[in-house]
């Protein structure tokens, strides 16, 4: 990629607090990656997880995720033309909002986009996440549930007993409908019966590359 257009690097602050300090070391490592790569692809996440976004960037081993710090991240890249680190990618800066990261890559577009539509991770869901499907337990034996678990169950709304020394659910339970929007103690009982009702999905918003961002 053509060499930014400022030399100078704009911080933070003039003082050496801790916090700003590491925000600036944030923004020198954005630039760092900005310079190294010769594609930026920003995306939005949806139901985002760590464990998954570690065998993500696994995956991605020769290029760089950044997730999260939103602000600093615009900072580092300039929102305008006068401010813009590089030519043209106060573009993708201007876009960069809620839920989102970047990807700084060697890859092409077309090798980038392919696989994320076809990235798929089924996750468990969290309080809010709306459900996919109806999710019922039939009545009967909880094999590989342990009877000191009993109390537990109850408290979140499971009609469980304890006979002949094993757990068991007295009655057929609807833990959720599909289209419900879940609860905390709903999100408990899918995962007990390892049910997953979300998926982790990355979106390619667009691409910044020789010195112009293209929305995709």
């Amino acid at each position: 990629m053509p060499k930014s257009k400022r030399a100078k690097l704009v911080h933070l602050t003039k003082t050496k607090k801790k916090g700003k300090a590491k925000g600036d070391a944030f923004i020198d490592e954005v630039r760092d990656l900005v310079d190294e790569f010769s594609n930026i692809f920003l995306f939005k996440t949806e139901n985002m997880r760590n464990s998954a976004l570690k065998e993500l960037r696994s995956t991605f081993a020769s290029s760089r995720f950044l997730i999260g710090r939103n602000k600093l991240m615009m900072v580092a890249l300039g929102v305008d033309e006068e401010s813009e680190y590089r030519s043209g990618v106060s573009g993708l800066a201007q876009k960069i909002s809620g839920e989102c990261g970047l990807l700084f890559t060697n890859m092409e577009t077309k090798e980038v986009k392919k696989y994320f539509d076809d990235f798929k991770v089924s996750q468990f869901a969290r309080a809010g996440n709306t459900a996919t499907r109806k999710m019922t337990i039939p009545p009967g034996e909880l094999p590989g549930l342990p009877v000191s678990m009993e109390p537990q169950l109850r408290r979140l709304g499971l009609p469980v007993r304890i006979k002949k020394g094993k757990l068991e659910l007295a009655a057929e339970t609807t833990v959720c409908e599909a289209g419900d929007s879940l609860s905390g103690e709903q999100c408990k009982v899918l995962e007990m019966f390892q049910e997953k009702m979300v998926s982790f999905r990355i979106h390619i918003v667009g691409c910044y590359s020789d010195e112009k961002f293209t929305q995709i």
